[in-house]
């Protein structure tokens, strides 16, 4: 949800490339695997509890209809390996300094390569505020709406990454660390 889409919920209408979705998780993914020597010596038994993102880079499909420089922080906390909850701020598209907090599920599918991780998060966002309150789809109170994130990842030890859709719009590509 860092940048919502500059026209009324929802625009079917352009959609980023499956290519360059495609190219950008597998350079991500050889990414992360390059430096995996350093994070398997960080490895522990037990999963990490607390996991810490940034905002690394954020793709739109037309730069323009945004103002604001895009930044993104947020914690993550994980009781287990399958459930998180967690709070992020973030300069959204239209310049707004926004949160949202939010509850997840995070899923491996692929038994052989068990770092590749499915994100699926849901939860309440505030700060699209005046004419940028429309581009949430379920929306309250000025500024308040539920914002739904999925992302795809790859995590080797203690380091990740992620890629989350933002709307129809935009890619947002996260580097994070568990603690």
């Amino acid at each position: 949800m860092l940048r919502a889409f500059h026209s009324n919920w929802p625009d079917f209408g352009a959609r980023i490339s499956g290519s360059l979705v495609l190219r950008s998780i597998l350079f991500l993914i050889l990414l992360v695997n390059a430096g995996g020597s350093v994070a398997a010596a960080q490895e522990r038994e037990e999963h990490d509890r607390w996991y810490a993102q940034v905002g690394a880079y954020a793709h739109w499909r037309d730069d323009d209809a945004f103002a604001g420089v895009p930044w993104f922080a947020g914690i993550e906390y994980h009781p287990d390996q399958r459930w998180f909850g967690g709070f992020s701020m973030f300069n959204n598209s239209f310049g707004q300094f926004s949160q949202y907090l939010y509850l997840g599920a995070q899923f491996h599918p692929l038994d052989s390569y068990p770092g590749i991780r499915i994100k699926l998060s849901a939860g309440v966002v505030q700060g699209y505020k005046d004419e940028h309150y429309d581009t949430l789809p379920i929306r309250w109170g000025g500024s308040w709406g539920l914002g739904f994130v999925p992302a795809i990842g790859y995590q080797k030890g203690r380091v990740g990454v992620d890629v989350a859709v933002l709307g129809v719009g935009g890619l947002l590509f996260l580097v994070g660390v568990g603690f």
